[in-house]
């Protein structure tokens, strides 16, 4: 609770953050830039990550009382990109939706084969190079140590090494060798 949560309510928008949302209600709720990248966010490196920003996604159309509106951008990013809608916006059945303008079903489809990509390239990076817990690796700084845990959120193996006391993070893209 803010001194803005005490004032007069009247007509006012808010601005919030969908995290902030759970759990509130609105008369209109709209939801800005729903594109590839953005929402889902290009940082989200796991399927487990990638079902929490739907999570979210879910929270924060049900947070609409009377109205949705559901916004994206298209042309290009900064880095020369093609801005796709998000995922998100593609599961929704079209016929609970009404538009300003049609969809290009040239970008749709170039949109759905870019997200299969980049699902397929999720699912590499996190199988190759992964150790299980219990496995046996050698470090080629610290040497010889057990895994005793996988952080797919942080990309991660947690190593108990033979010479160390306490056990270290170590990224999926430091080489280790299986012993």
């Amino acid at each position: 609770m803010t001194n803005a949560d005490a004032e007069d309510r009247g007509d006012k928008v808010r601005l919030m953050t969908v995290h902030a949302a759970k759990g509130l209600e609105f008369p209109h709720v709209f939801l800005c830039a729903m594109n590839e990248g953005v929402f889902p966010s290009r940082k989200v490196r796991t399927p487990e990550g990638m079902e929490e920003e739907r999570r979210l996604a879910f929270v924060a159309i049900t947070r609409a009382q009377k109205t949705l509106h559901l916004s994206e951008a298209d042309g290009f990013g900064f880095d020369g990109s093609i801005r796709y809608p998000s995922r998100f916006l593609l599961e929704i059945d079209r016929s609970l939706l009404q538009f300003t303008h049609e969809p290009d079903e040239g970008l749709i489809r170039r949109a759905e084969r870019h997200i299969e990509s980049e699902n397929g390239k999720m699912v590499a990076r996190l199988r190759s190079g992964i150790y299980m817990p219990g496995q046996r690796v050698r470090h080629p700084v610290f040497g010889p140590g057990t895994v005793i845990e996988v952080d797919e959120e942080l990309c991660a193996h947690v190593i108990l090494f033979d010479s160390m006391p306490t056990a270290r993070t170590i990224s999926f893209k430091v080489h280790l060798d299986e012993l």
